[in-house]
């Protein structure tokens, strides 16, 4: 059990490294540009059941523009709620 605990946290870790570019500043501006415009979420969740209790591992990416104003909640069942306020923050 152990293993797949730590098989599956070793994949969600590197699969975060998989949409990084290898050198960006070798990348054009036009790359750059569309590089930026992509916004994504990622949420793993995982329940772990041991000898020695229950345990739950979350990971999670949010780029900044995907939630402007909203929560991101997990419960204890891995049950994963994101609410968001559609409108973009005003001031900076």
């Amino acid at each position: 059990m152990l293993t797949k605990l730590l098989l599956i946290t070793l994949i969600t870790v590197l699969s975060g490294c998989v949409s990084l570019p290898v050198d960006p500043t070798k990348m054009s501006a036009e790359q750059l540009k569309e590089w930026a415009k992509d916004k994504n979420a990622n949420i793993v969740c995982g329940i772990v059941n041991s000898p020695y209790g229950r345990g739950i591992a979350t990971y999670v990416v949010l780029d900044k523009t995907v939630i402007f104003n909203g929560t991101v909640t997990v419960d204890g069942e891995c049950k994963v709620s994101i609410t968001n306020d559609s409108s973009k923050p005003t001031g900076k």
